[in-house]
């Protein structure tokens, strides 16, 4: 322990973070605003109770991704240059906690210690079997919505009691489903992702000797990103933390942006009742991003109304400079949008040096023709965490529906079709292409995607087959779009198969690549310049996220992520009808340029909203 002891402790900690690093040994809130350090002070924090005796072994810090979790070891290590392997601190995910739990306990579980962990694909293609068993053919739920389903119970979004309870066939079907599930996964010796929180949770919850066990489990508990906890990983912490002597909650209310999948922002809120003697601290020093961008983002978040009434004084401030306006460009569509971008960081790659650049759009069926400007001016961009628009399946298989229809002895088209439908299908397929001219290259592509569709049933297949099915489909929707400019068919696949050679020459170039990425991946990650998509009421704010308060006020903390990933230069481009967001930013924070008509408007002009029926 005395080696342990000396550590490299930061000397260039601020005020705020120095006070959450040397906190006393009792529950603390740190709520940690955009670029203000959070993962530098939790680390910081964790080697300071190391510095005041804590046994290694008995910290637990936790966060959301693999990466948070890399990048926390590595800063542990250099704090901490002989921290021990064996017996060290637990740095790592809920996930891979869980797993560890599991491990440990399988046996209560009826699995054996050498357990497998079925990924997404493994658990579809189980539920695939189990839906075929069950001869749910004609039931309304597709093997997708039971897989969803599953999920939504494992994560506490479902009540299994009250499904249980139920007399509906719907809800009785799933039940069955559930438990056939269940025993399957037991007969293999296996637990699905959601298992590895839910199933420690649950023993814990029915077994009082291991609820005993794993609350002495550890003294010190660290949790990273705590306002996207969902119910079960709360109830997880709740436990480990029952009788231990500290534990260090680190998050920013203005960053919950995970509803959709059962984070709860109330837990966050409500931490100080949860621990009444529960310090808070905040860190309010912004170091990413210019006064600008930090001034603008802040105002549009402000607009909130689900807060702490004890955080009104909360503030996020930065002693860099101003910088230069965001500028907000108005264009005509998504199209003029995306050469617009281009067009701008072909600009800035000319005037400057290197800088990393990054566009950003709310879903990631608005890729298709940002990649189309981006490639037609052979700058090398790459898809974070995501296919090109034109390797998505989805686009594939209508694409060589289409080009079959125009030779069927294309084998890759062939291939494809084969191997994704039946028999059935391909044979009704057929016959459709029979009444039609045989010069078909000279129909239009709408004519042929719309056939396609409609003999192979592809959108109600996506909805059965995949728990995605609605970004799935807003991509066949931006691929009809695309396709409604040309008159014929050949030529819309010529284009296609031009974008996608232009593509591949490009991926050789040195230069950096720009990151184009959904808001919600790019939460944690920053760049010099960012560009924000698709502004626009019904995308930012998008029309399925307008039906509650909740939904609105998470889609404006989308808007205020997306800002915050800015460093120096932020433009935000929109058409149709601006983002209601827009109208959020103060007056002096912003350059508006309007490419779309001769006339100019303000952005919360009236007269955008008049229609003529």
């Amino acid at each position: 322990m005395s080696d342990i002891r000396k550590i490299q402790s930061s000397s260039n900690l601020n005020p705020e973070q120095n006070s959450a690093v040397h906190a006393s040994w009792e529950p603390l809130l740190i709520i940690a605003g955009a670029g203000t350090g959070k993962t530098k002070t939790l680390t910081n924090r964790l080697a300071h109770l190391l510095n005041q005796g804590a046994r290694p072994d008995k910290i637990c810090a936790v966060t959301f991704t693999n990466k948070a979790a890399r990048e926390m070891k590595e800063r542990v290590n250099l704090l901490v240059p002989r921290l021990p392997k064996i017996n060290g601190p637990f740095i790592g995910t809920f996930h891979s906690l869980g797993a560890q739990i599991l491990r440990q306990e399988s046996h209560a579980l009826d699995r054996s210690l050498h357990f497998v962990i079925f990924d997404d694909n493994d658990s579809a293609q189980l539920i695939k079997k189990i839906f075929k068993h069950l001869n749910l053919k004609k039931a309304e739920r597709g093997p997708a919505d039971f897989l969803h389903a599953i999920s939504n119970i494992k994560n506490g979004m479902l009540s299994l009691d009250e499904l249980r309870n139920s007399f509906t066939p719907e809800d009785q079907n799933l039940v069955i489903f559930f438990d056939t599930y269940e025993e399957r996964l037991k007969l293999a010796n296996a637990f699905d992702f959601d298992d590895l929180i839910q199933k420690p949770v649950w023993l814990c919850t029915n077994k009082p000797e291991l609820r005993a066990k794993y609350s002495n489990r550890f003294d010190h508990l660290l949790i990273d990103e705590y306002q996207d906890i969902n119910r079960v990983q709360y109830d997880l912490i709740k436990f480990l933390a029952a009788k231990a002597q500290s534990l260090t909650a680190v998050g920013d209310d203005a960053q919950m942006i995970y509803g959709w999948r059962g984070s709860d922002l109330s837990i966050f809120l409500n931490f100080q009742k949860d621990w009444p003697k529960a310090r808070t601290i905040f860190l309010e020093q912004n170091y990413r991003s210019t006064g600008t961008i930090v001034n603008a983002a802040s105002s549009v978040v402000k607009h909130n109304t689900v807060k702490s009434t004890e955080w009104q004084n909360k503030i996020l401030r930065t002693a860099n400079p101003l910088g230069v306006p965001i500028r907000v460009t108005e264009t005509s569509d998504a199209e003029a949008e995306a050469d617009w971008i281009a067009d701008e960081i072909l600009s800035e790659r000319r005037s400057r040096e290197k800088t990393s650049a990054a566009i950003l759009y709310r879903t990631n069926a608005q890729s298709r023709p940002l990649e189309q400007a981006l490639i037609q001016r052979e700058i090398p961009y790459h898809i974070f965490g995501g296919l090109k628009f034109y390797e998505r399946k989805e686009i594939k298989d209508i694409i060589a529906g289409v080009r079959y229809a125009l030779n069927p002895k294309d084998p890759v088209s062939s291939d494809r079709l084969s191997k994704n439908f039946t028999q059935k299908v391909l044979r009704e397929w057929h016959m459709v292409l029979e009444d039609l001219p045989e010069e078909r290259g000279s129909l239009p592509p709408l004519t042929l995607i719309g056939a396609f569709l409609k003999n192979t049933e592809y959108l109600a297949s996506l909805r059965k087959n995949f728990t995605n099915a609605m970004e799935r489909e807003e991509n066949v929707a931006a691929l009809i779009q695309f396709a409604s400019n040309f008159e014929e068919t050949t030529p819309l696949l010529e284009q296609i198969s031009l974008l996608q050679a232009n593509d591949e020459t490009n991926r050789d170039k040195r230069e950096p690549q720009v990151i184009l990425l959904t808001v919600h991946l790019a939460k944690g990650l920053e760049f010099d310049q960012v560009y924000i998509a698709g502004a626009n009421e019904g995308l930012l704010p998008h029309n399925r996220s307008l039906t509650t308060l909740a939904e609105l006020e998470e889609e404006r903390r989308l808007m205020y992520v997306a800002m915050t990933r800015a460093r120096s230069m932020l433009a935000i481009s929109f058409y149709d009808l601006p983002s209601r967001f827009l109208s959020e930013l103060p007056a002096d924070t912003i350059v508006y340029q309007n490419l779309a008509n001769d006339r100019s408007l303000a952005l919360d002009d009236e007269e955008r909203y008049i229609t003529l029926d």
